[in-house]
């Protein structure tokens, strides 16, 4: 048997050197996962893949927007009307300018966006308005209050994200033929919503109720 030299060490030690750089190179390859529209990912279900114009598009990288996998779908009854409501909710508040002038659900935002990338911020500023804690059953408040996968950053879509989630629907699945809020303001009567029926965009009274689908980005 040879002795065990100096250089046989070195050449040891270049073998396992070498062994140790391509376990850290294959593992770099396989944590670099990639998402397509209609995975389940993130708490939900992987709807839309930022590109090159959005905001929260990285060169290079992978993000996008994670709707959850159902509606918010609880029973509560409305501080205004009385009345017990299912899976729809109002913008802001049931309460009307003429009733209440010091909070009412006509007072105008005027810094939401409609653009991918807005919605987080729109719903932080609408909460900001009308906090979770008076008005839990808000369209914001909801979907913030949302906790899909534990995740505690859901949000109110705005117009353009939720268009791009009609646009995915029926590889994400789960919506239901109904109309659904953005939280995009046009005036300070109205906001944006989508029609999951047909496609169609348009404005409404506030006031009004309709379905809520909460995201998140990833």
């Amino acid at each position: 048997m040879k002795p065990f030299t100096k250089k046989s060490f070195v050449r040891l030690w270049t073998a396992f050197l070498l062994a140790g750089l391509s376990m850290v190179s294959f593992t770099g390859l396989s944590s670099a996962v990639t998402y397509k529209i209609g995975d389940t990912f993130g708490g939900g279900k992987v709807a839309y893949i930022f590109q090159s114009g959005d905001r929260g598009y990285v060169e290079g990288q992978q993000h996008g927007l994670i709707a959850a996998e159902a509606d918010v779908n609880t029973t509560y009854k409305d501080a205004w009307d009385g009345d017990s409501y299912t899976g729809t909710y109002v913008w802001s508040t049931s309460q009307f300018k003429t009733e209440n002038t010091t909070d009412y659900a006509y007072q105008e935002l005027a810094t939401t966006g409609t653009e991918i990338g807005d919605g987080a911020g729109n719903t932080t500023k609408i909460l900001a308005k009308y906090p979770a804690a008076i008005y839990p059953n808000s369209a914001a408040a909801v979907a913030h209050e949302y906790r899909g996968g534990g995740f505690k950053d859901w949000f109110l879509p705005s117009k353009d994200e939720l268009k791009q989630l009609y646009i995915s629907k029926s590889i994400v699945g789960g919506y239901a033929d109904f109309i659904y809020w953005s939280s995009s303001e046009m005036s300070p009567s109205v906001a944006w919503y989508h029609i999951f029926i047909n496609g169609l965009q348009g404005d409404s009274i506030k006031s009004y109720f309709k379905r809520v689908r909460p995201v998140r980005a990833f």
